[in-house]
Parts: C-alpha cells; sequence; structure tokens
C-alpha cells in the first residue's frame, strides 16, 4: 500500500447536483460516502470544483476534504 505522502495515493471526484435536487444534502451525503471508500483504500480523497461553485465548495469544506480547482480560460 502506497503512504499519504506519496503523490500516486490520492483520488479526485466532484459532483454534480440537478437543479431540482439541491439543497437537500444528497452532494454531501455522497460525497462523505466516496471519500471513507477512499481512505479505507488509504489514499487522500481530493474533492474537485471551480472557483466560482461556493456551493460545491462549501460540501468540501463542511467533510473537511482538499479542495481544489481551476478554471483557465481564453477569450
Amino acid at each position: 500500500m502506497r503512504s499519504r505522502t506519496d503523490p500516486r495515493a490520492a483520488h479526485e471526484a466532484g459532483v454534480e447536483t440537478l437543479p431540482e435536487f439541491r439543497g437537500n444534502g444528497f452532494a454531501k451525503e455522497v460525497t462523505a460516502g466516496w471519500a471513507r471508500a477512499v481512505d479505507a483504500l488509504g489514499a487522500i480523497p481530493m474533492y474537485s470544483t471551480s472557483w466560482q461553485n461556493t456551493a460545491s465548495q462549501a460540501v468540501a469544506k463542511k467533510l473537511g476534504l482538499i479542495c481544489y480547482g481551476a478554471d483557465f480560460h481564453i477569450t
């Protein structure tokens, strides 16, 4: 098993909830289950979202996950 200091020992996920189901805690519950499964593997759960999606960032914060995201657009 890789140690948690091994950069390959991380799993990334994000979640998208349909508008009619938002605000019910579904994203938090699903993400928490995923994070527990990743943790059980001995890996680091990393949550991905855009910098503008504050609701999604709140899911990561509530669960104490490492949150990262980047959007780069040239117009």
